[in-house]
């Protein structure tokens, strides 16, 4: 899956921390940045429940894109 991941974006995975929000990631202080990326850091890339399912060769899971707004599925190798 990682494999997969990369290939199929290679410059990287991005990040919408601010989601709209006000509560933007801090930059004016260490401590904030690094209580910003502890909370951040603690939760896995994606939800169990958004695994849709897996056969032992691939993952099917589910996303809602921030460019269509629409929920997505996707399915990459293991």
């Amino acid at each position: 899956m990682i494999r997969t991941l990369w290939t199929n974006y290679p410059d990287g995975f991005y990040t919408h921390p601010s989601n709209g929000r006000k509560n933007k990631v801090p930059r004016k202080n260490y401590q904030g940045l690094i209580q910003y990326l502890t909370n951040y850091l603690s939760y896995p890339p994606i939800g169990l429940s958004r695994i849709v399912g897996y056969d032992g060769h691939q993952v099917r899971y589910y996303y809602q894109s921030h460019k269509t707004k629409l929920k997505t599925n996707e399915t990459v190798d293991a």
